[in-house]
């Protein structure tokens, strides 16, 4: 085994100091070039991709699980991101360089959901990812839902909530009305290219894509659920995905349209009054 780096022993102990340990789940949204600058990162195998991989790995240990996103291009044209067919051996990650070295990893175990898969290593990782082309892409059954229900971690290593797919998998568990069935390409057992059905695909444009000036980021921060501590050069956040998600849920009662643009464009005129509709049904009169 090659020694371990002095960025690596780094990574490791930011990671402990935010309170990962042995027998953790966590799923972590990462920005390699946020780790240290260029003309260091081009000196490391993979531009030290492997760093942050085998420091999730260290810290969880053989018990624990790391999970990653690797979402896809495989939509139909002009449904979402399109250009590929998804095979779960070839498909390229569009997240990120550390995302699509980490399922090509021989030991990660890469889920089945044709545009937004997830890689994990570790001792559940077969467990996790299972059965997420079965279900719907942010269902409680899937790898996002797992996160919540076995108690893990959402981490975001030189990202922030922008990044985060845990916060599409609010929405679905609300039933809100935009969610839309969409079509992805699949690569069939005999090479053939095959359309499949995808639901809960999540469209239109998102107050919470732009970095740090978000509502929902707001409410994450106001909640006081994470810890976050610099890292080399990288912010890094961590907190609990069932604090996320309570957290996103009670601020989507207080305000339906929160996770929706907050200025005038055609797919939000048209959602946003359906959105409050069916929250303010489910859960009540809604604060402004």
């Amino acid at each position: 085994m090659a020694e371990k780096s002095d960025l690596q022993k780094t990574v490791e102990d930011g990671l402990r100091t935010l309170g990962l340990k042995q027998g953790d789940l966590v799923f972590f949204h990462s920005n390699l070039a946020s780790l240290a600058p260029a003309r260091e990162l081009v000196k490391l195998p993979n531009t030290g991709a492997d760093v942050v991989i085998d420091a999730f790995c260290n810290v969880v240990g053989p018990t624990g699980t790391v999970a990653a996103p690797t979402l896809t291009a495989t939509y139909v044209e002009g449904m979402g991101p399109s250009g590929k067919v998804f095979d779960p051996n070839e498909t390229p990650s569009r997240v990120g360089s550390i995302t699509d070295l980490f399922w090509r990893r021989p030991n990660a175990i890469r889920s089945h959901h044709p545009t937004h898969c997830v890689a994990a290593i570790g001792g559940r990782a077969a467990e996790y990812t299972a059965g997420h082309e079965l279900v719907a892409t942010f269902d409680w059954d899937s790898p996002y839902g797992r996160t919540v229900r076995w108690d893990g971690y959402i981490c975001y290593f030189g990202t922030s909530t922008n990044t985060s797919t845990h916060i599409h998998a609010v929405e679905q568990w609300m039933g809100l009305p935009y969610l839309e069935q969409q079509v992805a390409l699949v690569r069939g057992v005999n090479g053939e290219v095959l359309k499949v059905k995808t639901y809960g695909s999540p469209p239109g444009p998102r107050d919470f894509y732009r970095r740090d000036t978000s509502l929902v980021h707001e409410a994450l921060v106001k909640a006081g659920i994470w810890k976050q501590a610099t890292v080399g050069r990288a912010t890094v956040t961590l907190m609990k995905a069932r604090d996320c998600f309570d957290a996103a849920f009670r601020a989507i009662i207080a305000k339906p349209d929160l996770l929706m643009n907050q200025a005038s464009d055609p797919w939000s005129d048209k959602y946003r009054p359906l959105v409050i509709e069916h929250v303010r049904a489910r859960w009540g009169e809604a604060a402004d």
